[in-house]
């Protein structure tokens, strides 16, 4: 019934179910009173997500391959050490600023999608299917295609396979992280609880190595050289702007959680810490990480990494070949984690979609079983298996931070539209020193895409052409949903 708290009590017999702001309570198995919404959907997803779960899915989510494999990008594109760590510094308060505007919309708006369900209140349908179909098409099956990616190129070695290879792992992969998230959500949250203390424990030795253990000057006087015209001489305002694209895929993580806000307990509560907390200690182990590669790699050591990833030069400086075995054990958790939380978070998106008939019902149905959207997991598995065989990583990365920011934009700006055109939403957290804060993430999402447009190629123009050919799409779809 209305009115009525959203917090959901011990008892089994009752369920509370949370649409557009609006609390409903009835005993399972009860009959939908006729006034309540189609929430079908959603009704069949269980609130099962505390603060710790949360936390753990935004470090899961955010820690994968980006800081293995981009440091070395940065130093290239930035020109030195100093305005590369400068640019992972920034890029943590951008993230910062996104999580705690996109944090108020959550607790506000608790609903499965996030960030999908934040754009349709704020600006309609059509730019909600745009970001449904890129989620479909482009930015879930990228996600988790440059995962699994990397994970392969870790593990053949390791079984001494050759880099044919590489594809048909990465397609395993893919499969494995697919058939994990068909499983109830607390099953696979605590799956994904367990991968992010393991992944962040080791990215906080690496750091640890890179700052405190001795170096060996042999292995540091083997590290390959970059080659002549490889990177920038002196840094640069525009080297900066194309480093904070490579800074950002690493990143980006910070929103995830948004998307299973359907299935938190005590959603007014939880969304905001687990999203602050996880992305500041995000930010604290990248930037520990990168000073030790600083001063592990050095200047030089670090932009002879462009090749491969930065990390194993710093494990073989500190550690030896044990520490680069260890290392490649690391990046494939890593990697399967976050391969599984894109699964995991990013498929929601649908259940919203199809409960408002924005998107085909079929597409986010529910199982009554499991509590999971089954077919759209399965789906996005498909898609990003058929991605690995086709685009490299670096594509992959790239396709996936031009598609997504335009849209991390608007859900920013959506905080200020919403306040403005529904005062009355209850607001149990808010953005802390608006707008200062939203306005520093949509100055940093600006530098980022003037970044990526400096040095456009195909990737960003499939990634735009794959988006807009959602619009004929939306007006099909429309003009169909309103004569079925």
């Amino acid at each position: 019934m209305r009115g009525e708290s959203c917090r959901l009590g011990k008892s089994t017999e009752r369920r509370v179910y949370t649409v557009g702001g609006d609390c409903y309570r009835r005993r399972v198995g009860e009959a939908q009173p006729s006034g309540e919404p189609a929430v079908q959907g959603e009704a069949a997803m269980r609130r099962e997500i505390g603060v710790l779960l949360g936390v753990t899915i935004v470090v899961n989510a955010s820690i994968g391959t980006g800081i293995f494999k981009m440091p070395a990008d940065t130093v290239r594109l930035a020109g030195s050490l100093s305005a590369s760590f400068a640019m992972w510094a920034v890029g943590g308060l951008i993230a910062l600023c996104g999580a705690l505007s996109l944090a108020e919309l959550a607790a506000a708006i608790p609903r499965s999608g996030g960030l999908c369900e934040y754009l349709r209140r704020a600006y309609g349908p059509t730019v909600a299917f745009l970001f449904g179909w890129a989620e479909l098409t482009l930015l879930i099956p990228s996600a988790v295609g440059s995962f699994a990616k990397l994970a392969a190129e870790a593990l053949a070695p390791l079984f001494r396979l050759g880099p044919g290879a590489v594809p048909w792992i990465s397609v395993f992969i893919v499969c494995a992280c697919t058939a994990a998230n068909l499983f109830d959500v607390r099953s696979s949250a605590r799956w994904q609880a367990w991968l992010s203390a393991v992944k962040y424990a080791g990215v906080a030795l690496l750091a640890l190595a890179g700052l405190c253990a001795p170096l060996d000057p042999a292995a540091r006087a083997a590290l390959p050289v970059a080659a002549a015209g490889a990177y920038r001489a002196a840094p640069s305002l525009t080297g900066c702007f194309a480093a904070l694209v490579s800074v950002m895929w690493a990143y980006d993580g910070w929103s995830n959680l948004a998307g299973v806000a359907g299935e938190a307990r005590d959603p007014a509560r939880t969304l905001p810490r687990a999203l602050v907390l996880g992305t500041c200690l995000v930010a604290l182990v990248y930037l520990a990480a990168n000073l030790g590669y600083a001063r592990a790699l050095g200047l030089s050591g670090l932009r002879g990494s462009i090749s491969g990833l930065a990390a194993a030069n710093l494990a073989d400086v500190t550690l030896g070949a044990r520490g680069r075995g260890l290392l490649e054990v690391l990046i494939v958790l890593s990697c399967l984690g976050g391969c599984m939380s894109s699964l995991l978070t990013d498929s929601r998106v649908f259940v919203p979609l199809s409960t408002e008939r924005v998107f085909p019902r079929a597409i986010g149905q529910v199982s009554p079983i499991t509590g999971v959207p089954s077919r759209a997991v399965l789906i996005c598995g498909a898609l990003g298996a058929s991605y690995v065989l086709l685009r490299s990583f670096e594509q992959l990365a790239d396709a996936f931070v031009v598609g997504f920011f335009p849209f991390y934009i608007l859900g920013v700006c959506a905080v200020p539209v919403l306040r403005r055109r529904e005062p009355d939403l209850p607001r149990p957290f808010r953005v802390p020193a608006y707008p200062l804060v939203p306005l520093v993430f949509l100055a940093g999402a600006a530098a980022l895409l003037c970044g990526a447009f400096s040095g456009v190629d195909r990737t960003a123009l499939y990634a735009f052409a794959i988006m807009g050919l959602g619009l004929p799409l939306r007006f099909l779809w429309g003009r169909w949903a309103r004569l079925a």
